[in-house]
């Protein structure tokens, strides 16, 4: 310290006290580090790196491998015996036209039979402890690989009706086995896809893209061929034979200068 500033340094405590003194001091050292801090702050707020966010997609066709329907047969009558004996002769009928269209032993499976009782009402319309008759069901479930053998039966068994069989013929369904390892090839794709947006829109400002900071992956849309129809949650169609597996990827890049 010089010998003219230890000379002045008394007069100036004299003048405004030690306090003010020690006061102005800490101030002009806090500015002082203060500055050093905002300069460091800045420096770094200048070296986080521009990003650009993109989404990528991938869709592809596929063909359904599996398939199944049910086929429902009804029939009623005063008694149970009455009722069983014309459910066992309609089923019967069932069972023969789907036999009939080639399916095999192991891919048809009868179903459990359904009882339901129905029981007199009185003047006012409610039920008495008197029966009236009974209403049994069953089902048969068609299962195969043959998906066009499925579509097919679903319509053709309700030609049954014209023999007095009472049906409920479901709607088919159809699905894809290899929907997992699709799901991985178009993951891939859409990471592919969603590049190559990055790149394009950085070399727009002639930057280049660098590194991926973040990644998330979309939902499913499996939806029927050529439906442009998309959910928040999800789409699994098993209406049709032929659909589309989409799949969307959100991406972050850094851009590089």
């Amino acid at each position: 310290m010089s010998e003219s500033l230890i000379y002045r340094i008394p007069p100036l405590v004299k003048n405004f006290g030690f306090g003010m003194f020690c006061l102005g001091a800490t101030l002009a050292l806090g500015v002082t580090v203060g500055s050093q801090s905002l300069g460091r702050a800045i420096a770094n707020f200048k070296k986080e790196p521009a990003t650009i966010q993109v989404k990528g997609v991938a869709e592809v066709n596929v063909v359904s491998d599996w398939g199944s329907w049910y086929g429902t047969v009804s029939a009623r009558g005063s008694t149970l015996v009455e009722a069983f004996a014309k459910l066992e002769v309609d089923f019967a009928k069932l069972n023969a036209l789907v036999r009939a269209d080639g399916f095999l032993e192991s891919e048809i499976t009868p179903l459990e039979v359904n009882t339901s009782t129905f029981y007199t009402q009185d003047k006012e319309g409610h039920n008495t402890n008197s029966i009236e008759g009974y209403m049994l069901s069953q089902a048969l479930l068609v299962r195969t690989s043959r998906v066009e053998a499925i579509r097919a039966i679903s319509r053709k068994a309700t030609d049954l009706v014209r023999d007095g069989v009472q049906i409920s013929s479901g709607s088919p369904t159809f699905i894809f086995g290899g929907l997992e390892a699709t799901k991985m090839t178009l993951l891939e794709k859409a990471t592919q896809n969603g590049l190559e947006r990055a790149t394009l829109l950085a070399n727009g400002s002639n930057s280049g893209v660098g590194e991926l900071t973040s990644a998330s992956q979309g939902v499913f849309q499996i939806v029927p061929l050529g439906s442009t129809s998309v959910s928040d949650w999800g789409i699994s169609d098993t209406s049709t034979i032929d659909k589309t597996v989409k799949a969307v990827v959100s991406l972050t890049y850094e851009i590089d200068s």
